[in-house]
């Protein structure tokens, strides 16, 4: 092809005069830059180029038919401009969306497993480990469930009590008067054992002695030993008779109507010449007497406790304070609220309101069962099975712990505010510990102190104390104390954070304070100095830099490692560090108190803060009163109501569990007619041995 002139070859790129040698590019290079390359292997054989008529045909443009590569090659060598044609994908048909519904997920094949294979071992440990988590999670949805059900039931109408004394100081006055109550019960106690020796009498011969023969002159020596007894607690039967009017038949009524019934027994029992049951029911009108005594005694010392207090502090209940979890605080007194929850009625009472209509128709049923057979005695099933299903325990049931724990808590300066108060104070919760209880301020002391900074040292105390104070922890009247012997200078912190690895931040005029132990400093990456390595210090860097070190001593109290072990024994008590001394951790009180750290809870830093802050407390329910706010008084107030609360349920449960075995085998031996297994001697028997339990169980309630 031979060369035309520059004008008349309009083809031509390249118009200077002298051109320019440049290097030639191949199409596989030019491709390549541009990305659109791939490797000759790889790339399909190509087609035929269409003919034009064929483009025109198909309704393409006749110059966007692609030039062949043979066109294509000549025309780059030749430096003509090439027309690369886009590519143009073919419209595919659009599928219609498929509508999804689920099949389930397939069962798991069954594989063939080896008991030998360890991998295989733990697989099906994990699957049983996953399998009793989701058991778990369903029994706790299910209780949830219950819980939000139970919650759109109308709420029953809370307690009132009998009694409302306007002050702790009236209560006592009226707690305090002199009363016959101490003398009628001793005097009960001796016809008890006067009328157990005519019983006595009645069935043995002793010292020669045989009155056997006398037994219808001792049976009715018996039956007036007994209308005795009942005169002698006419105070409690008159306030059963005011509950029974007001639908609120309870033990003491249920005793009266005991007493009525083996009344008219005794009667019958004189004119056929039998033994009645009036000894049996002298021990049970001994020891409602003796409970009433009890109880009164009770609220006179907690009483008197309670006036001796100027400012009382108390412990308190916070519903889910933490984790779901109820929890123990102190915080102010409140003394009214105290004597009103001391005159609520108690468990044992409120569940007896519900027992004793229910024992009471019950055996007059089961009476009238028996007496069908020939020659049946109404009353003489019924009051056996009335004996038998008597609790006799329920009478001292919580009047006895009540007392020994008001005797003791006095002697400390602490006041449980009766059952209420046991019951907001005890089951399963948590209960915080603030870091004075710990280490109390006289007890963390400076051993010394170094200054590694080039500024002032009044501005560098001023600075440590500024963070203590706003952290507000046990360290605030050692820093104050300092502060004042070094002249410090007071300073307001502008900006401040708290740190889980155990120290604090700040921000003071620009400068930024790292505060915290040395394991802090070491992860906030601060350059210590040699000989920087004190375990019980205080650090602090100013930007970055250490500028101070206290050389601190926490000294371990015996008192609080005595109250720290007392209450981790108690059942259902979950102590919770609520601490903002970055110094006290689990370790550090297994190295101070020798406690591990397992019974002890370390929440986050952000928990802690928030469980020692007074916005924890929303809706406290009270229930004991302190003189001071000492860990001490605060850990035997817990401890002595919990172990009131323990003590009662323990006795009521024993007791009515014997008194439902008794009404099961008399109403069996009265339905056989069995006269010789239902007699006096053995319900007295009877009644003094479930007696002993209970006895035992309140006697133990002092021993914490």
């Amino acid at each position: 092809m031979e060369e035309l002139p520059q004008k008349q070859n309009p083809e031509q790129l390249h118009t200077d005069e002298a051109p320019v040698q440049e290097p030639e590019y191949t199409l596989e290079e030019i491709m390549r830059e541009f990305g659109g390359w791939t490797k000759r292997e790889e790339e399909p054989a190509p087609k035929a180029p269409e003919p034009v008529e064929a483009a025109a045909q198909e309704g393409r443009p006749q110059d966007a038919a692609e030039p062949p590569p043979e066109q294509q090659a000549q025309a780059l060598k030749n430096g003509d401009t090439i027309r690369f044609t886009p590519i143009r994908e073919e419209d595919v048909e659009a599928e219609r969306p498929k509508i999804w519904t689920y099949q389930g997920e397939p069962a798991p094949e069954p594989a063939e497993t080896d008991p030998s294979d360890p991998e295989q071992a733990e697989a099906r440990a994990r699957r049983a480990r996953a399998e009793r988590e989701e058991r778990k999670r369903h029994k706790r949805m299910e209780r949830l469930q219950k819980k939000q059900e139970q919650a759109k039931k109308p709420a029953r109408p809370p307690e009132q009590p009998e009694r409302v004394y306007a002050s702790a100081a009236e209560a006592y006055q009226a707690y305090a008067k002199k009363s016959s109550m101490k003398g009628r019960t001793i005097l009960s106690f001796i016809l008890c054992l006067l009328s157990a020796a005519m019983l006595v009498l009645c069935n043995y011969s002793v010292a020669g002695v045989d009155l056997t023969q006398k037994s219808g002159l001792l049976s009715g020596g018996m039956l007036i030993v007994m209308l005795l007894q009942t005169l002698l607690a006419y105070d409690i039967f008159l306030s059963a008779i005011g509950r029974c009017i007001r639908l609120r038949f309870d033990h003491v009524a249920l005793l009266l109507l005991l007493v009525l019934v083996t009344a008219l027994d005794a009667v019958g029992a004189l004119m056929s010449g039998r033994i009645p049951f009036c000894t049996a029911v002298s021990v049970e009108l001994a020891m409602a007497l003796w409970g009433e005594l009890q109880l009164r005694l009770a609220k006179r010392k907690t009483a008197r406790a309670v006036c001796n207090m100027q400012e009382p502090f108390a412990a308190v209940r916070e519903e889910k304070a933490w984790s779901g979890k109820d929890c123990i605080f102190r915080a102010s007194g409140d003394e009214k609220q105290f004597v009103y929850q001391l005159e609520l009625p108690d468990a044992t009472r409120r569940v007896m309101r519900v027992y004793a209509p229910v024992t009471a128709g019950l055996t007059a049923l089961l009476a009238v069962i028996a007496a069908l057979r020939p020659d049946g005695n109404f009353l003489w099933s019924w009051a056996a099975m009335l004996l038998a299903g008597y609790p006799i325990g329920i009478l001292i049931a919580y009047p006895r712990p009540f007392a020994i724990q008001s005797r003791r808590l006095s002697r400390g300066g602490t006041a449980v505010a009766g059952w209420q108060g046991a019951k907001n104070l005890g089951g399963e919760c948590a209960v915080a510990i603030e870091d004075a209880d710990l280490f109390p301020p006289e007890n963390v002391t400076l051993n010394g102190m170094k200054i590694y900074s080039d500024r002032y040292v009044p501005q560098v105390i001023g600075y440590a104390a500024a963070v203590v104070e706003t952290a507000g922890s046990g360290l605030v009247p050692l820093f104050r104390e300092i502060l004042k012997s070094q002249n410090g200078r007071h300073y307001t912190v502008d900006t401040f954070r708290r740190y889980e690895g155990g120290g604090l931040g700040a921000e003071i005029g620009g400068d930024v304070i790292l505060m915290g132990s040395l394991g802090f400093m070491k992860l906030m990456r601060v350059r210590m100095s040699e000989g920087t390595r004190l375990r019980q210090a205080v650090y602090m860097a100013i930007n970055g830099e250490l500028a101070v070190v206290f050389a601190l001593n926490y000294a371990p109290a015996p008192q609080v490692k005595a109250d720290l072990l007392c209450i981790s024994r108690l059942k259902g008590l979950l102590p919770v560090l609520a601490t903002r001394d970055f110094m006290i951790t689990p370790q550090f009180l297994k190295q101070r108190y020798k406690l591990s750290p397992d019974r002890i809870e370390f929440p986050t830093v952000e928990e802690r803060a928030r469980l020692s802050a007074p916005e924890a407390l929303r809706k406290p329910k009270q229930g004991a009163l302190m003189v001071r706010s000492s860990f001490s008084c605060f850990v035997t107030a817990v401890s002595g109501a919990r172990s009131m609360r323990s003590a009662t349920r323990s006795a009521a449960g024993i007791s009515i569990a014997g008194s439902v075995i008794g009404t099961a085998v008399l109403f069996f031996l009265t339905f056989i007619g069995s006269s010789q297994a239902v007699s006096a001697w053995n319900l007295t028997l009877y009644t003094l041995l479930w007696l002993l339990p209970p006895l035992l169980v309140t006697s133990l309630s002092g021993r914490v």
